[in-house]
């Protein structure tokens, strides 16, 4: 719902790309980020818990708070959001056809279901933010800090809530948790960097947009999607994956700012995902 809140139906009307952008971005979100990291796994032989765990963050949507993580830096709240929508009504087919294919435990979704649920969680946020901004628009839009702060909010009570339980696994076992950290903000910086470079034809604004969608991943989603009974390993790797979405955006924000202050004026005003 905050991510709704903090963008205006009219920007993301203006954001829908054109068909093969569309594509472009869901084909980087739903299966070139799941097999670049299936890729990268299989060359660094990591642990196959600790390997299993990251996958099925790969193989999750964009994370929902992806467009909050945005406005922070930046970047295109509006193309986050759009990403994060549409990856999510994807997801309960994406998913357990790529883990299967690529041989991670889970996740299993029963498709059809899975997806009317996730369209009227989704769809019943939006509506309820569409009514927002056209009874109280100006004022949401005068107070964005604060409805960003709500969104950063309801992040933080759920990474409260999934570290429960993962502490004193952490702590009985501090190297395989620190190797299980270092993999994850890998995994999160390295699928950034390449979807930025992938799309930095769109210009760095919407590049790095595409690199964040990429690598924020919805951990929650692929925590439930994998079900009950997982190793504790396993989870460990999905806890750790949580870290570098909270802490990633603090150290890069700075980089991300002089980025788009360096770049010239007409490749920032021009381009849009449009252009694909």
């Amino acid at each position: 719902l905050g991510a709704f809140l903090r963008v205006a139906p009219s920007e993301l009307r203006r954001t829908v790309p054109t068909r093969g952008g569309a594509l472009a971005l869901l084909a980087w979100t739903g299966v070139g980020g799941p097999l670049a990291t299936w890729l990268g796994l299989a060359a660094l032989g990591l642990d196959r818990a600790l390997a299993d765990a990251l996958l099925l963050c790969a193989l999750a949507p964009p994370l929902g708070g992806a467009a909050t993580v945005a406005a922070l830096l930046g970047l295109s709240a509006p193309l986050a959001l759009w990403a994060t929508f549409a990856g999510t009504l994807a997801a309960p087919w994406t998913m357990p056809a790529l883990g299967s294919w690529l041989g991670v435990a889970g996740p299993a979704f029963e498709p059809l279901g899975t997806a009317l649920r996730l369209a009227l969680l989704v769809g019943g946020a939006a509506a309820i933010a569409a009514l927002a901004h056209r009874v109280s628009g100006p004022r949401l839009r005068a107070n964005a800090t604060a409805v960003t702060g709500f969104s950063v909010l309801g992040m933080v009570v759920f990474a409260i809530g999934a570290m429960q339980g993962v502490q004193a696994q952490a702590l009985a076992q501090p190297a395989t948790a620190a190797l299980a950290v270092l993999a994850a903000f890998a995994f999160n910086g390295g699928l950034q960097a390449l979807g930025t470079v992938l799309f930095l034809r769109l210009g760095r604004r919407d590049a790095m947009t595409a690199g964040l969608v990429g690598g924020n991943r919805s951990v929650g989603l692929a925590w439930v999607g994998a079900g009950d009974g997982l190793p504790a390993a396993v989870e460990l790797g999905l806890a750790a994956a949580l870290l570098p979405i909270y802490v990633l955006p603090a150290m890069l924000r700075r980089g991300v700012e002089r980025l788009l202050s360096t770049e010239p004026r007409a490749m920032h005003c021009g381009a849009t995902i449009r252009t694909l």
